[in-house]
């Protein structure tokens, strides 16, 4: 059955393409993945380009996101059509059209038209295959192997009726394979900073952006990074305040959130009770952590430099230091240990932070890696955590104390292991 929609014709390099809408359940139905199909085997490897489909991520990620989320939208699928010229016919407005339409040039007209599918064309992706997925995942509630999909409530019917914006070219199988890599190859993946800028459905993210604009001061979170340089004047990275705020939020609620509690706003009530905890925390530690306070006390270009200077001087200058003790201020206020804010700043702010021989020894394996001339250690943030709540007066059992050590004395070599112990508290 022959099916007339709505299209414009254009032209890019020696490609013509046509830009249109269809709907959403029409689209997944006519699409084929190209390695579903049967002539997919017998490609050579040049002719292969499609990549494997992520179903993990459709799955969790982008199929409930458009089943669950009424504001949902996306960009252009961009299409390859077999047998363009066999089975598309376009006519444009200017061909049916008796009288010219008012303030219109002709060729303006002669790129708006219909196009009209014949009912046996194929659609290839070339960019947007676990979009297509996902729509019909969502539609259904049911995934490639047809199990209900625990993240979708129910399955979005109305979504097959929708529309989405199609890019169709003709398929040409070299061409198609080149379109496919340049859109992929060189597509730019976003930080998790510039993420959580645009995220308005993860609660997380939105307190961070309040975080970051009411207590820090917008200009002083990078958000285009995930980490510092020497001469960066910033103070933290967003993707900092993101983790630390997950982790109030995980100690006010005592378990953590789920991908699925991230990609749907709680209720307001809920939201009010993360955002005053959230707030609650960075308020105590801005203002009782030295460091925190020092860097912050000039939010003008005029302290950009000694922000540099405490980066370059302090460990709590870094991010991933800033971190483990956002975790760790946490777990001296818990009711297991039960300290006053007040107490559990000031016990933190004995520690050993300045960027010193003698003190990099205490953090060396941990949160240090080589001596005043090395870096930070970006991936052991969790014994980093625990360590520090050491330092700082952490009740401990025996055998959480045993456990400890044994944590510690696995980063080192099995030479230096033997009789390494602890370093000594700086807090009975």
């Amino acid at each position: 059955m022959a099916t007339p929609v709505a299209a414009m014709k254009a032209r890019l390099g020696d490609t013509d393409y046509f830009i249109l809408s269809m709907k959403a359940k029409e689209l997944s139905d006519k699409v084929v993945i190209p390695r579903e199909s049967e002539e997919w085997k017998a490609l050579s490897i040049e002719e292969r380009y499609q990549r494997e489909i992520a179903y993990s991520r459709v799955k969790q990620h982008i199929a409930p996101y458009l089943a669950n989320n009424k504001s949902r939208f996306f960009g252009a699928i961009i299409v390859a059509a077999e047998n363009f010229e066999d089975t598309f016919e376009f006519q444009a407005l200017s061909d049916v059209t008796t009288r010219g339409l008012t303030g219109w040039p002709k060729a303006e007209t002669n790129k708006i038209g219909l196009l009209t599918f014949s009912g046996g064309e194929v659609l290839y992706p070339l960019d947007g295959q676990h979009r297509v997925k996902a729509i019909k995942f969502a539609i259904s509630g049911r995934d490639e192997q047809d199990k209900e999909i625990d993240k979708i409530a129910f399955p979005c019917s109305e979504l097959a009726q929708e529309d989405v914006t199609v890019i169709l070219v003709p398929f040409e199988r070299k061409k198609a394979r080149q379109i496919f890599t340049h859109v992929n190859l060189h597509a730019r993946k976003p930080t998790t900073g510039q993420n959580i800028v645009t995220n308005d459905d993860d609660v997380v993210a939105i307190l961070g952006r309040e975080i970051a604009n009411d207590l820090v001061g917008a200009r002083l979170v990078k958000f285009q990074s995930n980490t510092l340089t020497e001469r960066d004047y910033h103070f933290t990275t967003l993707s900092t305040i993101y983790n630390c705020n997950e982790a109030i939020i995980t100690a006010i609620t005592g378990q953590k959130l789920k991908p699925a509690d991230k990609a749907q706003l709680p209720k307001p009530e809920k939201t009010r009770m993360y955002r005053n905890a959230v707030r609650q925390v960075w308020a105590q530690l801005l203002e009782g952590i030295e460091a925190f306070r020092d860097a912050l006390n000039d939010k003008e270009i005029t302290g950009d430099e000694k922000r540099c200077e405490i980066r370059m001087e302090s460990l709590l200058g870094k991010p991933v230091a800033q971190e483990c003790l956002v975790r760790t201020y946490l777990r001296l206020v818990d009711p297991s240990t039960n300290l006053s804010k007040q107490e559990a700043c000031d016990n933190l702010n004995k520690l050993p932070w300045a960027i010193t021989a003698d003190n990099l020894r205490v953090w060396d394996r941990v949160l240090w890696m080589g001596g005043t001339d090395g870096k930070i250690d970006t991936k052991n943030r969790n014994l980093a955590t625990d360590l520090i709540a050491y330092f700082a007066g952490e009740k401990l059992s025996d055998e959480s104390k045993a456990e400890l050590l044994e944590k510690y004395r696995a980063q080192f070599p099995d030479t230096e292991r033997e009789g390494k112990d602890l370093p000594p508290r700086y807090v009975n």
